[in-house]
């Protein structure tokens, strides 16, 4: 019976973990360090770590310990339960496609979810994640210049190298591809204001804001107050919809943008403070147990 009984809680275990997916955010704890909560503000996972990266494919890397190299690193699931560690290693990115990359400093390798170094391989440097099946290394140490694909094999695919500005570049030129929708609202600026038209030039929303940013999911943030120009940054101070209707005012230094289903930002200059949320209708989300 008592058999049973851990095989099913580990079955219902594995079937939360993938349930909650990414649906979960870091945040930072009065105490200072960090933990998640779902999209409600529940706490899911206390904050234990000294820091966290973001969840993906239901694994985020985060730590409780500094070494003399830094951060020593190890991988959790949606439950917080620590699945592997990396040793004295670094995590490069997190995980996309089944794979993230590690780094010694001097080598480079990706692994699996299992922490597993997937390809056997390793290489001097590398670029990003894994995306639609493509990831980009270096043989030269500390060179971002000589960069080449490879595929989830760990296989070289081309024998043409990029910069990792034309890797930057092209990937950001593919994410506003898939992001055309969202350019029917064009923003345009009359006497130092900001508004929006469309496609047709046709106004959609007046020319009333100090700076905007751009539109995602119909809600787009925007500064409604004058800022002397050294103290501007990236500020703004409420979000809009479609047709200029204000949804929430909060003072936002460092507006992120959409992360799954909430909005995140910082309240302080230069991501101080740790990350806070808003939810689609403009609620703000407080952590809570």
């Amino acid at each position: 019976m008592k058999t049973l009984l851990t095989i099913l809680t580990i079955i219902f275990s594995i079937i939360l973990a993938k349930g909650q997916g990414n649906g979960l955010y870091q945040f930072r704890s009065e105490s200072g360090k960090y933990g998640f909560i779902d999209r409600t503000g529940k706490i899911k996972i206390e904050p234990i770590y000294f820091i966290v990266h973001d969840f993906h494919e239901g694994l985020a890397f985060a730590s409780k310990k500094v070494s003399k190299k830094g951060y020593e690193w190890f991988c959790i699931d949606t439950l917080g339960n620590e699945v592997f560690d990396i040793a004295d290693n670094f995590p490069e990115t997190n995980f996309s496609e089944g794979y993230a990359r590690i780094s010694s400093l001097t080598d480079h390798w990706f692994i699996n979810t299992k922490g597993e170094n997937e390809f056997g391989k390793t290489w001097k440097n590398g670029y990003k994640e894994f995306k639609d099946g493509v990831a980009y290394v270096g043989d030269e140490e500390y060179s971002l210049a000589s960069l080449y694909p490879i595929n989830k094999e760990g296989n070289r695919i081309s024998k043409h190298t990029s910069s990792f500005i034309e890797i930057h570049e092209k990937r950001k030129n593919q994410q506003q591809n898939e992001n055309k929708a969202e350019k029917r609202i064009i923003p345009f600026q009359l006497d130092s204001l900001w508004g929006f038209k469309d496609l047709n030039d046709s106004i959609l929303i007046e020319a009333k804001y100090h700076m905007v940013g751009e539109f995602e999911k119909g809600i787009c943030p925007v500064r409604t107050i004058f800022i002397p120009i050294e103290f501007q940054g990236g500020f703004y101070n409420a979000l809009i919809d479609s047709t200029g209707q204000i949804i929430t005012e909060t003072e936002m230094y460092c507006y992120m943008g959409f992360k799954g289903d909430l909005i995140e930002y910082y309240k302080g200059p230069h991501f101080s403070g740790g990350p806070h949320y808003i939810d689609i209708n403009g609620h703000i989300i407080q952590p809570k147990k």
